[in-house]
Protein backbone atom coordinates (compact mmCIF):
# COMPACT_ATOMS: atom_id res chain seq x y z
CA UNK A 1 0.00 0.00 0.00
CA UNK A 2 1.11 3.23 -0.78
CA UNK A 3 2.75 5.53 1.91
CA UNK A 4 0.51 8.53 0.82
CA UNK A 5 -2.67 6.33 1.35
CA UNK A 6 -1.13 4.83 5.17
CA UNK A 7 -0.63 8.29 6.18
CA UNK A 8 -4.17 9.55 5.35
CA UNK A 9 -5.91 6.66 6.57
CA UNK A 10 -4.00 7.43 9.44
CA UNK A 11 -4.65 11.18 9.45
CA UNK A 12 -8.55 10.01 9.30
CA UNK A 13 -8.47 7.53 11.71
CA UNK A 14 -7.29 10.29 14.08
CA UNK A 15 -9.50 12.94 12.87
CA UNK A 16 -12.73 10.47 13.69
CA UNK A 17 -10.79 9.58 17.35
CA UNK A 18 -10.63 13.43 18.07
CA UNK A 19 -14.46 14.27 17.14
CA UNK A 20 -15.30 11.29 19.01
CA UNK A 21 -13.38 12.48 22.05
CA UNK A 22 -14.91 16.12 21.39
CA UNK A 23 -18.44 14.41 21.79
CA UNK A 24 -17.92 12.13 24.71
CA UNK A 25 -16.33 14.79 26.59
CA UNK A 26 -18.77 15.93 29.76
CA UNK A 27 -18.34 19.27 29.47
CA UNK A 28 -20.03 19.23 26.01
CA UNK A 29 -17.30 20.54 24.14
CA UNK A 30 -18.49 17.93 20.92
CA UNK A 31 -22.27 19.52 20.74
CA UNK A 32 -20.75 23.09 21.11
CA UNK A 33 -19.25 22.23 18.21
CA UNK A 34 -21.81 20.47 16.02
CA UNK A 35 -24.24 23.27 17.00
CA UNK A 36 -21.44 26.03 16.69
CA UNK A 37 -20.15 25.19 12.87
CA UNK A 38 -18.21 28.56 13.25
CA UNK A 39 -21.17 30.31 14.68
CA UNK A 40 -20.62 33.08 17.47
CA UNK A 41 -20.33 31.46 20.57
CA UNK A 42 -20.77 28.48 22.99
CA UNK A 43 -23.19 27.83 25.36
CA UNK A 44 -22.75 27.29 29.15
CA UNK A 45 -23.40 23.38 29.89
CA UNK A 46 -22.50 20.57 32.45
CA UNK A 47 -23.32 19.31 35.80
CA UNK A 48 -24.92 22.10 37.81
CA UNK A 49 -22.92 23.22 41.05
CA UNK A 50 -23.86 23.78 44.43
CA UNK A 51 -24.64 27.87 43.78
CA UNK A 52 -27.20 26.48 40.58
CA UNK A 53 -28.29 23.53 42.38
CA UNK A 54 -29.66 26.52 44.89
CA UNK A 55 -30.72 28.41 42.53
CA UNK A 56 -32.61 25.60 41.01
CA UNK A 57 -34.38 24.46 44.50
CA UNK A 58 -35.41 28.23 44.84
CA UNK A 59 -37.13 28.57 41.41
CA UNK A 60 -39.21 24.77 42.61
CA UNK A 61 -40.10 26.45 45.88
CA UNK A 62 -42.47 28.57 43.90
CA UNK A 63 -44.06 25.61 42.58
CA UNK A 64 -44.51 24.16 45.77
CA UNK A 65 -45.78 27.36 47.11
CA UNK A 66 -48.42 27.51 44.22
CA UNK A 67 -49.83 24.06 43.27
CA UNK A 68 -53.20 23.50 43.85
CA UNK A 69 -53.55 19.91 45.20
CA UNK A 70 -56.79 19.38 43.46
CA UNK A 71 -55.96 20.14 40.20
CA UNK A 72 -52.44 20.15 39.43
CA UNK A 73 -52.37 23.39 38.58
CA UNK A 74 -49.97 26.04 39.29
CA UNK A 75 -50.54 29.86 39.79
CA UNK A 76 -49.33 32.22 37.06
CA UNK A 77 -48.50 33.94 39.86
CA UNK A 78 -47.89 34.00 43.61
CA UNK A 79 -50.61 33.28 45.62
CA UNK A 80 -52.90 34.40 42.33
CA UNK A 81 -54.88 31.49 41.26
CA UNK A 82 -55.24 31.80 37.44
CA UNK A 83 -52.82 30.32 34.97
CA UNK A 84 -52.75 30.56 31.38
CA UNK A 85 -52.32 27.84 28.53
CA UNK A 86 -48.88 28.95 28.25
CA UNK A 87 -48.46 28.85 31.99
CA UNK A 88 -49.80 25.33 31.81
CA UNK A 89 -46.80 24.24 29.64
CA UNK A 90 -44.23 26.17 32.08
CA UNK A 91 -45.69 23.69 34.81
CA UNK A 92 -44.95 20.50 32.95
CA UNK A 93 -41.75 22.28 31.99
CA UNK A 94 -40.79 22.88 35.66
CA UNK A 95 -41.50 19.57 36.87
CA UNK A 96 -39.90 17.86 34.40
CA UNK A 97 -36.56 19.90 35.09
CA UNK A 98 -37.12 19.51 38.75
CA UNK A 99 -37.44 15.47 38.63
CA UNK A 100 -34.26 15.79 36.01
CA UNK A 101 -32.20 17.58 38.29
CA UNK A 102 -33.36 15.26 40.84
CA UNK A 103 -35.13 17.79 42.71
CA UNK A 104 -37.78 15.58 43.37
CA UNK A 105 -38.02 11.53 43.35
CA UNK A 106 -40.21 9.45 40.58
CA UNK A 107 -43.04 8.89 43.27
CA UNK A 108 -43.41 12.85 44.08
CA UNK A 109 -43.17 13.19 39.41
CA UNK A 110 -45.94 11.10 39.50
CA UNK A 111 -47.58 12.39 42.20
CA UNK A 112 -47.77 16.01 40.70
CA UNK A 113 -48.33 15.14 37.26
CA UNK A 114 -50.88 12.82 37.37
CA UNK A 115 -53.71 15.44 38.77
CA UNK A 116 -52.27 17.81 36.57
CA UNK A 117 -52.60 15.39 33.20
CA UNK A 118 -56.43 14.53 34.71
CA UNK A 119 -57.37 18.29 34.37
CA UNK A 120 -55.85 18.63 31.15
CA UNK A 121 -57.50 15.98 29.35
CA UNK A 122 -60.85 17.67 31.10
CA UNK A 123 -60.45 21.18 30.39
CA UNK A 124 -63.72 23.06 29.45
CA UNK A 125 -63.44 24.40 26.23
CA UNK A 126 -64.82 27.72 24.48
CA UNK A 127 -67.79 27.33 21.76
CA UNK A 128 -64.40 26.85 19.19
CA UNK A 129 -63.46 23.59 21.04
CA UNK A 130 -60.44 25.30 22.19
CA UNK A 131 -58.70 26.13 25.39
CA UNK A 132 -59.67 29.78 26.73
CA UNK A 133 -57.50 31.72 27.62
CA UNK A 134 -57.18 31.97 31.32
CA UNK A 135 -58.69 29.25 33.59
CA UNK A 136 -58.95 29.64 37.63
CA UNK A 137 -56.67 26.98 38.72
CA UNK A 138 -58.59 25.97 41.95
CA UNK A 139 -61.81 25.01 40.12
CA UNK A 140 -60.55 24.72 36.59
CA UNK A 141 -63.48 27.22 35.16
CA UNK A 142 -62.47 29.68 32.34
CA UNK A 143 -62.15 33.05 33.35
CA UNK A 144 -61.26 36.28 32.02
CA UNK A 145 -58.14 38.98 33.65
CA UNK A 146 -60.60 39.23 37.02
CA UNK A 147 -60.29 35.96 37.48
CA UNK A 148 -64.69 35.73 37.14
CA UNK A 149 -65.94 33.33 35.18
CA UNK A 150 -66.08 34.04 31.35
CA UNK A 151 -64.80 33.25 27.85
CA UNK A 152 -62.50 35.83 26.34
CA UNK A 153 -60.94 33.81 23.62
CA UNK A 154 -57.86 31.74 23.01
CA UNK A 155 -54.49 32.23 21.57
CA UNK A 156 -51.90 30.05 19.74
CA UNK A 157 -48.93 31.40 21.11
CA UNK A 158 -50.39 29.92 24.48
CA UNK A 159 -51.37 26.96 22.87
CA UNK A 160 -48.41 26.22 21.57
CA UNK A 161 -46.08 26.62 24.23
CA UNK A 162 -48.48 23.99 25.90
CA UNK A 163 -47.66 21.23 23.31
CA UNK A 164 -44.36 22.29 23.26
CA UNK A 165 -44.17 21.55 27.20
CA UNK A 166 -45.83 18.12 26.22
CA UNK A 167 -43.46 16.78 24.18
CA UNK A 168 -40.54 18.03 26.36
CA UNK A 169 -42.39 15.74 29.01
CA UNK A 170 -42.72 12.59 26.72
CA UNK A 171 -39.08 12.92 25.67
CA UNK A 172 -38.28 11.92 29.27
CA UNK A 173 -40.80 10.16 30.24
CA UNK A 174 -42.32 7.97 27.42
CA UNK A 175 -44.41 5.77 29.83
CA UNK A 176 -46.92 8.93 30.25
CA UNK A 177 -47.05 10.04 26.23
CA UNK A 178 -50.39 8.34 25.80
CA UNK A 179 -52.04 10.45 28.64
CA UNK A 180 -50.20 13.81 27.24
CA UNK A 181 -51.24 13.12 23.58
CA UNK A 182 -55.18 12.59 24.49
CA UNK A 183 -54.72 16.22 25.65
CA UNK A 184 -55.22 17.76 22.41
CA UNK A 185 -57.15 15.09 20.61
CA UNK A 186 -60.44 16.83 22.12
CA UNK A 187 -59.39 20.13 20.77
CA UNK A 188 -60.57 21.07 17.57
CA UNK A 189 -57.71 22.84 15.15
CA UNK A 190 -59.82 24.30 12.22
CA UNK A 191 -59.77 27.93 13.82
CA UNK A 192 -56.73 28.06 15.08
CA UNK A 193 -54.30 27.23 12.15
CA UNK A 194 -54.61 26.75 8.19
CA UNK A 195 -53.62 25.01 5.45
CA UNK A 196 -50.62 27.50 5.07
CA UNK A 197 -49.38 27.26 8.54
CA UNK A 198 -50.68 30.54 9.60
CA UNK A 199 -51.93 30.41 13.48
CA UNK A 200 -54.96 32.41 14.59
CA UNK A 201 -56.39 33.84 18.14
CA UNK A 202 -59.68 34.06 19.21
CA UNK A 203 -61.17 37.33 20.38
CA UNK A 204 -64.37 38.24 21.82
CA UNK A 205 -66.40 40.96 19.63
CA UNK A 206 -69.92 41.56 20.26
CA UNK A 207 -70.05 38.32 22.22
CA UNK A 208 -68.64 36.23 19.55
CA UNK A 209 -65.43 34.52 18.87
CA UNK A 210 -63.54 35.91 16.16
CA UNK A 211 -60.80 34.96 14.33
CA UNK A 212 -57.49 37.23 13.94
CA UNK A 213 -53.94 36.20 12.50
CA UNK A 214 -52.01 35.75 15.67
CA UNK A 215 -47.36 35.59 15.38
CA UNK A 216 -45.21 38.46 15.17
CA UNK A 217 -41.48 37.63 13.93
CA UNK A 218 -39.87 35.64 17.05
CA UNK A 219 -43.19 34.57 18.82
CA UNK A 220 -44.29 33.39 15.59
CA UNK A 221 -41.60 31.05 14.95
CA UNK A 222 -41.62 29.91 18.16
CA UNK A 223 -45.50 29.27 18.17
CA UNK A 224 -44.63 27.22 14.60
CA UNK A 225 -42.47 24.95 16.08
CA UNK A 226 -45.39 23.84 18.87
CA UNK A 227 -47.32 22.90 15.91
CA UNK A 228 -44.78 21.73 13.36
CA UNK A 229 -43.57 18.77 16.41
CA UNK A 230 -47.61 17.16 16.39
CA UNK A 231 -47.03 17.31 12.33
CA UNK A 232 -49.55 20.45 11.92
CA UNK A 233 -48.55 22.67 8.91
CA UNK A 234 -46.11 25.41 9.41
CA UNK A 235 -44.72 27.13 6.82
CA UNK A 236 -46.53 30.36 6.72
CA UNK A 237 -45.79 30.85 10.44
CA UNK A 238 -42.18 29.64 9.70
CA UNK A 239 -41.81 32.71 7.54
CA UNK A 240 -43.28 36.33 8.44
CA UNK A 241 -42.30 39.22 6.54
CA UNK A 242 -39.62 40.73 7.93
CA UNK A 243 -37.70 44.13 7.80
CA UNK A 244 -33.97 45.29 9.32
CA UNK A 245 -33.41 47.92 11.67
CA UNK A 246 -30.34 49.28 13.08
CA UNK A 247 -29.22 49.62 16.91
CA UNK A 248 -25.41 50.25 17.11
CA UNK A 249 -24.35 48.96 13.48
CA UNK A 250 -26.12 45.79 13.67
CA UNK A 251 -29.20 44.80 11.28
CA UNK A 252 -31.69 43.35 13.37
CA UNK A 253 -34.65 41.42 11.81
CA UNK A 254 -38.05 42.85 12.97
CA UNK A 255 -41.58 42.19 11.80
CA UNK A 256 -42.40 44.64 8.99
CA UNK A 257 -46.73 44.30 9.28
CA UNK A 258 -48.19 47.79 10.11
CA UNK A 259 -49.50 47.05 13.98
CA UNK A 260 -51.62 49.79 12.69
CA UNK A 261 -53.49 47.76 10.57
CA UNK A 262 -52.43 44.07 12.96
CA UNK A 263 -52.97 45.72 16.16
CA UNK A 264 -49.98 44.02 17.58
CA UNK A 265 -46.89 46.06 18.41
CA UNK A 266 -43.72 45.07 16.15
CA UNK A 267 -41.45 44.13 18.85
CA UNK A 268 -37.99 42.52 20.03
CA UNK A 269 -37.60 40.30 22.80
CA UNK A 270 -35.18 38.02 23.82
CA UNK A 271 -37.57 35.26 25.43
CA UNK A 272 -38.91 33.33 22.19
CA UNK A 273 -35.20 33.32 21.09
CA UNK A 274 -33.65 32.22 24.03
CA UNK A 275 -36.35 29.47 24.15
CA UNK A 276 -36.14 28.01 20.37
CA UNK A 277 -32.03 27.81 21.82
CA UNK A 278 -32.88 25.81 25.29
CA UNK A 279 -35.60 23.71 23.51
CA UNK A 280 -34.28 23.01 19.64
CA UNK A 281 -31.11 24.79 19.30
CA UNK A 282 -32.69 26.70 17.02
CA UNK A 283 -33.45 23.94 14.65
CA UNK A 284 -37.47 24.21 14.56
CA UNK A 285 -39.20 21.54 13.60
CA UNK A 286 -40.35 22.26 9.60
CA UNK A 287 -37.51 24.81 9.40
CA UNK A 288 -35.52 23.90 6.44
CA UNK A 289 -31.60 24.99 6.40
CA UNK A 290 -32.17 28.31 5.60
CA UNK A 291 -34.57 28.92 8.11
CA UNK A 292 -32.39 27.48 11.24
CA UNK A 293 -29.63 29.64 9.89
CA UNK A 294 -31.73 32.42 9.83
CA UNK A 295 -32.96 31.76 13.24
CA UNK A 296 -29.68 31.28 14.71
CA UNK A 297 -28.55 34.77 13.33
CA UNK A 298 -31.30 36.34 14.79
CA UNK A 299 -30.64 34.62 18.31
CA UNK A 300 -27.05 35.74 17.56
CA UNK A 301 -27.54 39.35 16.77
CA UNK A 302 -30.53 39.62 19.72
CA UNK A 303 -27.69 38.63 22.12
CA UNK A 304 -24.87 41.26 20.40
CA UNK A 305 -27.17 43.71 20.43
CA UNK A 306 -27.54 43.57 24.34
CA UNK A 307 -23.98 43.12 24.81
CA UNK A 308 -22.88 45.69 22.63
CA UNK A 309 -25.10 48.07 25.15
CA UNK A 310 -23.25 47.17 27.77
CA UNK A 311 -19.93 47.13 26.22
CA UNK A 312 -20.57 50.82 25.37
CA UNK A 313 -22.82 52.13 27.57
CA UNK A 314 -22.10 50.09 31.35
CA UNK A 315 -25.82 49.51 30.92
CA UNK A 316 -26.14 45.68 31.96
CA UNK A 317 -29.57 44.91 30.19
CA UNK A 318 -31.50 41.49 29.48
CA UNK A 319 -35.04 42.47 28.17
CA UNK A 320 -38.28 40.49 28.25
CA UNK A 321 -41.77 41.03 28.86
CA UNK A 322 -42.52 40.76 32.52
CA UNK A 323 -45.66 41.10 35.46
CA UNK A 324 -45.61 43.94 37.95
CA UNK A 325 -47.66 43.43 41.25
CA UNK A 326 -49.60 46.87 40.72
CA UNK A 327 -51.09 48.27 37.55
CA UNK A 328 -50.18 48.39 34.47
CA UNK A 329 -49.50 44.55 35.59
CA UNK A 330 -47.58 43.63 32.80
CA UNK A 331 -44.93 45.32 30.49
CA UNK A 332 -43.48 44.53 27.52
CA UNK A 333 -40.01 45.99 27.66
CA UNK A 334 -38.29 45.62 24.20
CA UNK A 335 -34.99 45.87 22.37
CA UNK A 336 -37.03 47.32 19.87
CA UNK A 337 -40.81 48.43 18.85
CA UNK A 338 -42.82 51.52 17.94
CA UNK A 339 -39.56 52.81 15.73
CA UNK A 340 -37.77 53.30 18.68
CA UNK A 341 -34.88 51.24 20.40
CA UNK A 342 -34.95 50.19 24.18
CA UNK A 343 -38.68 50.62 24.30
CA UNK A 344 -40.99 49.68 27.16
CA UNK A 345 -44.73 49.96 26.94
CA UNK A 346 -47.65 48.99 28.27
CA UNK A 347 -49.97 46.36 27.25
CA UNK A 348 -52.32 49.61 25.71
CA UNK A 349 -48.74 50.94 24.10
CA UNK A 350 -48.53 53.36 26.99
CA UNK A 351 -44.87 54.24 27.30
CA UNK A 352 -42.75 53.26 30.41
CA UNK A 353 -39.51 54.09 30.69
CA UNK A 354 -39.09 54.10 34.18
CA UNK A 355 -40.40 50.32 34.63
CA UNK A 356 -37.42 49.06 31.94
CA UNK A 357 -35.56 46.12 34.14
CA UNK A 358 -33.04 43.46 33.91
CA UNK A 359 -34.95 40.47 33.51
CA UNK A 360 -34.76 37.39 35.46
CA UNK A 361 -35.70 35.88 32.62
CA UNK A 362 -34.14 37.28 30.12
CA UNK A 363 -30.81 36.76 32.47
CA UNK A 364 -30.96 32.76 32.88
CA UNK A 365 -31.83 32.37 29.25
CA UNK A 366 -29.15 34.34 28.10
CA UNK A 367 -26.51 33.06 30.23
CA UNK A 368 -27.56 29.67 29.49
CA UNK A 369 -26.99 30.09 25.41
CA UNK A 370 -23.97 31.95 25.83
CA UNK A 371 -20.82 31.64 27.88
CA UNK A 372 -19.32 34.86 28.17
CA UNK A 373 -18.38 37.60 30.54
CA UNK A 374 -21.37 39.88 29.72
CA UNK A 375 -23.30 37.03 30.83
CA UNK A 376 -20.90 35.94 33.97
CA UNK A 377 -21.43 39.79 34.30
CA UNK A 378 -25.75 39.54 34.34
CA UNK A 379 -25.79 36.45 36.66
CA UNK A 380 -23.56 38.17 39.20
CA UNK A 381 -26.16 41.00 39.77
CA UNK A 382 -29.32 38.61 39.14
CA UNK A 383 -28.21 35.60 41.40
CA UNK A 384 -29.74 37.33 44.73
CA UNK A 385 -32.58 38.65 43.16
CA UNK A 386 -34.99 36.20 45.12
CA UNK A 387 -36.22 35.08 48.13
CA UNK A 388 -35.28 31.32 49.04
CA UNK A 389 -38.94 30.88 50.51
CA UNK A 390 -41.09 32.37 47.97
CA UNK A 391 -38.64 31.92 43.98
CA UNK A 392 -37.14 34.91 42.12
CA UNK A 393 -37.82 38.15 41.34
CA UNK A 394 -38.92 39.36 37.86
CA UNK A 395 -36.11 41.54 37.97
CA UNK A 396 -34.30 45.07 39.13
CA UNK A 397 -35.55 48.16 37.60
CA UNK A 398 -32.79 49.55 35.30
CA UNK A 399 -33.10 53.11 36.32
CA UNK A 400 -32.94 52.92 40.36
CA UNK A 401 -31.58 49.07 40.81
CA UNK A 402 -34.32 48.04 42.97
CA UNK A 403 -36.08 44.56 42.91
CA UNK A 404 -39.60 44.19 40.84
CA UNK A 405 -40.42 41.71 43.54
CA UNK A 406 -43.41 39.88 41.73
CA UNK A 407 -42.92 36.72 41.88
CA UNK A 408 -44.47 34.54 38.69
CA UNK A 409 -44.44 31.30 37.29
CA UNK A 410 -42.89 31.97 33.95
CA UNK A 411 -39.66 33.51 35.68
CA UNK A 412 -39.46 30.51 37.75
CA UNK A 413 -40.10 28.29 35.42
CA UNK A 414 -37.71 29.95 32.72
CA UNK A 415 -34.77 29.12 36.07
CA UNK A 416 -35.52 25.46 36.15
CA UNK A 417 -35.86 25.22 32.17
CA UNK A 418 -31.77 27.05 31.64
CA UNK A 419 -30.55 24.72 34.32
CA UNK A 420 -31.96 21.58 32.83
CA UNK A 421 -30.34 22.55 29.30
CA UNK A 422 -27.58 23.14 30.85
CA UNK A 423 -27.49 19.81 32.84
CA UNK A 424 -29.32 18.09 29.91
CA UNK A 425 -25.96 18.95 27.84
CA UNK A 426 -28.02 20.65 24.94
CA UNK A 427 -31.46 21.20 23.74
CA UNK A 428 -34.10 19.75 25.39
CA UNK A 429 -35.74 18.64 22.35
CA UNK A 430 -32.91 16.88 20.19
CA UNK A 431 -35.75 13.79 19.61
CA UNK A 432 -38.69 15.41 19.85
CA UNK A 433 -40.70 13.87 17.18
CA UNK A 434 -43.88 11.80 17.79
CA UNK A 435 -43.27 7.92 17.53
CA UNK A 436 -44.48 6.10 14.73
CA UNK A 437 -46.60 3.71 16.66
CA UNK A 438 -47.63 6.39 19.49
CA UNK A 439 -51.28 6.52 20.42
CA UNK A 440 -51.28 9.94 19.02
CA UNK A 441 -50.18 8.76 15.49
CA UNK A 442 -52.74 5.61 15.57
CA UNK A 443 -55.79 7.30 16.14
CA UNK A 444 -54.92 9.96 13.06
CA UNK A 445 -54.01 7.01 10.89
CA UNK A 446 -57.22 4.83 12.36
CA UNK A 447 -60.55 5.66 9.87
CA UNK A 448 -62.55 4.90 12.61
CA UNK A 449 -60.67 7.11 15.20
CA UNK A 450 -59.57 10.05 13.59
CA UNK A 451 -61.10 13.29 14.56
CA UNK A 452 -62.16 14.96 12.02
CA UNK A 453 -61.01 18.67 13.57
CA UNK A 454 -58.49 19.60 11.18
CA UNK A 455 -55.74 17.67 12.81
CA UNK A 456 -52.61 16.49 10.07
CA UNK A 457 -53.53 13.63 7.67
CA UNK A 458 -51.34 10.96 9.14
CA UNK A 459 -49.90 7.66 7.26
CA UNK A 460 -51.17 4.35 8.26
CA UNK A 461 -49.33 2.43 11.16
CA UNK A 462 -48.46 -0.92 11.18
CA UNK A 463 -50.68 -2.76 13.41
CA UNK A 464 -48.78 -5.73 14.10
Amino acid sequence: MPKTVIRLAVLLLAIIMAAGWLLARHDAAGWRWLVNGGWHTTARLGKLNSEERRWAAIAWRYVENNTQPGSGLVNGSDKRPVASLWQMGDALIALTAARQLDLIDDIAFDSRLTPLLGTLNQLPLTSAKLPNLLYNTQNVTMVGYGNTPQVIGWSSRDIARLMIALRIVAAFHPEYSEYLERTILRWDFCRLVDAQGQLYAGQMQNNKLVNRAEGRLGDSEYSAAGLGLWGFANQQSLRPPAQHVIIDGLALDIDSRDPRTTWTPAAITTTPYVLSGIEYGWELPGADRDIIKVLRQRASNVYRVQEKRWEKENILTARSDFALAAPPWHVNDTIFANGYAWNTLADDGAWLPRLAQVSTRAVFGLWALWDTPFTQNLMKMTRLQNDPARGWFEGRVEATGSYNRAITLSTNAMVLEALFFKSNMGPLLQHGEIPARSYFRRQLSDPFTAPQRCFPVAPAVDQE
